[in-house]
């Protein structure tokens, strides 16, 4: 195959652009841009704004910014489709029989998930806090997750798998808007302050410490890398524009800086998925291939160039002490980046000699042999020093090779408890749940014990999705989740043997479910891991309507 006609394959399927598409993209636009820049803008005398109440306020300012565009894009949609005739839309727009089209596994899966919440909301005994995802009684007993959220969830995915079509501004501009995000949060770390945000903070050191950018802590901040990041490096490989490719490999390499800055393991978790996963995926294309590992090297050399200013222990940098800053301070890196070097240098080389070269299917089965047997080896030590062999002294490795009740900042008590909870619910309760967003409910009768032997008052999430998932919308909810979500990822998979697409898609989707296991579902990040689900499924979607065409 030549090079043109690879280059060629690359580009996703263009189709005719309409007025539904348009409202669709300037969605997506304002959701990539504007949402994750958005915070109070009332002034105070400093340029350019302030934060009010620190992490609360941040959340709520998210939250009903998406609410009210999602409420624009869905109104716009309804119009365009009521106004016309059904003869001006035969004749005008040929996707209207894809609006149409006979509802999918994933779509079933979506209606599923609402129904459970539905249903979990109409018998939660606590209603108020299940359907807008917070009490109103002056206490912040969830994070707005609640059932009026998952009907906004619910009407971006109709809205996007029906009337979105790709136009390659919208990531660029996400790119772009993201590499600031990136910047700020590295600036910082240095304590440079820019916007002045942490000025009402300096009293609250935990505040002080943990806030970063316009996204809020860190783990916020490290599930919008999650969900960001390998859409960024994604597009590096697709994108034929030389400008573009160095507008993603910029942002890409002050993203892996960033995830430094975080000093949060869970973005380890979630980008590390994306790497190993796509590094299989991409195996059989070396002109797939040496690109990402590309953008991998200059990934990582980018995180040790941080490092070089960030020296361990000086008090120009804030302190960090998660997984993240390990690889960036640990001379194993440097050989780490010499190995992508080498190895991006070989895969150029086989592109140049041997242009548009497919390589065996075995070579993605071999890879994701050695994947799933490193990652059954890392479980399988887990599951010893943690159930065999509980008291050699491990180190500072303890604190992630042996699950206890003080593992993972004590998650490992709230995953206990959560599971122990769950397990005293009757038999509508197991499958329904007590309600979205009512985790601090039946948390509740543990707080003393959290409070005695970790200092912690109360919470209300599980910092675990699928177990609070599980306590709050029940067996059924989280079946209905889980098919919504892997659904989606799974026809993207599929659709990407002639969508390229799908897989920019797709990316973000699996860092976001691998984070999900030790974080927080919130209105700042979710929306945006909702929003690339439902783009995998309009990827699988149109790709079904290229092959009937």
């Amino acid at each position: 195959m030549s090079k043109s006609k690879a280059k060629k394959m690359t580009k996703p399927p263009r189709e005719r652009y309409t007025l539904t598409n348009t409202v669709a993209n300037t969605f997506l636009l304002v959701a990539f841009t504007v949402f994750p820049l958005f915070v109070n803008l009332s002034f105070s005398g400093r340029f350019p704004f302030f934060f009010e109440d620190g992490y609360v306020a941040i959340r709520h300012q998210k939250y009903y910014f998406f609410l009210v565009i999602t409420a624009i894009a869905l109104i716009a949609e309804i119009m365009l489709l009521v106004t016309r005739t059904s003869a001006q839309n035969k004749e005008r727009d040929p996707n209207r029989a894809a609006l149409l089209q006979t509802l999918s596994f994933t779509d079933w899966a979506v209606l599923a998930f609402v129904l459970c919440c539905a249903i979990s909301t109409l018998f939660s005994p606590y209603f108020e806090t299940a359907f807008f995802g917070e009490s109103a009684d002056g206490g912040s007993h969830g994070r707005n997750n609640g059932l009026f959220l998952m009907l906004a969830y619910a009407a971006v995915y109709f809205l996007l798998t029906r009337c979105f079509r790709f136009k390659e501004y919208v990531f660029t501009a996400l790119a772009v808007v993201s590499g600031v995000i990136y910047l700020l949060a590295v600036l910082n770390g240095f304590y440079i302050d820019p916007l002045h945000m942490f000025d009402q903070f300096v009293n609250n050191e935990n505040i002080y410490m943990n806030f970063m950018t316009t996204i809020g802590n860190k783990n916020m901040f490290s599930s919008f890398i999650c969900v960001t990041l390998p859409v960024i490096a994604s597009m590096f490989l697709f994108t034929d524009a030389l400008w573009r490719k160095a507008v993603y490999l910029a942002s890409a390499a002050l993203g892996a800086m960033a995830a430094v800055v975080c000093d949060s393991d869970s973005v380890v978790l979630g980008l590390g998925a994306f790497a190993l996963v796509f590094l299989a995926v991409y195996s059989r294309r070396p002109e797939r291939l040496k690109k990402f590992l590309l953008a991998l090297t200059v990934m990582l050399l980018s995180v040790k160039l941080l490092g070089l200013f960030a020296q361990p222990g000086g008090e120009n940098y804030k302190e960090l002490s998660a997984l993240p800053s390990k690889i960036m301070f640990s001379p194993l890196t440097f050989a780490a980046v010499g190995v992508l070097a080498v190895l991006t240098a070989v895969c150029y080389l086989i592109d140049f000699k041997k242009p548009g070269l497919t390589l065996p299917r075995a070579v993605p089965f071999v890879l994701g042999g050695i994947f799933t047997l490193c990652v059954m080896t890392g479980i399988g030590i887990f599951i010893y020093f943690s159930a065999v062999d509980t008291q050699s002294d491990l180190g500072e490795a303890e604190r992630l090779l042996r699950y206890g009740d003080a593992w993972g900042t004590h998650r490992g008590f709230m995953w206990n408890k959560g599971l122990e909870a769950f397990g005293k619910f009757n038999f509508f309760q197991k499958l329904f749940g007590t309600g979205p967003e009512t985790f601090y409910y039946a948390f509740r009768p543990y707080f003393s014990e959290l409070f005695e032997r970790f200092g912690d008052s109360s919470t209300d999430a599980a910092h675990n999705e699928y177990i609070n998932y599980l306590v709050n919308t029940g067996i059924l909810g989280l079946i209905s989740y889980l098919a919504f979500t892997g659904g989606a990822l799974v026809r993207a998979f599929k659709a990407a043997k002639s969508n390229p697409a799908a897989l920019v898609f797709a990316a973000p989707v699996v860092a976001y479910l691998a984070q999900a296991v030790v974080n927080i579902a919130l209105p700042i990040a979710t929306p945006l891991f909702i929003i690339f689900v439902s783009l995998c499924e309009a990827a699988a979607r149109q790709e079904k309507e290229r092959e009937a065409a």
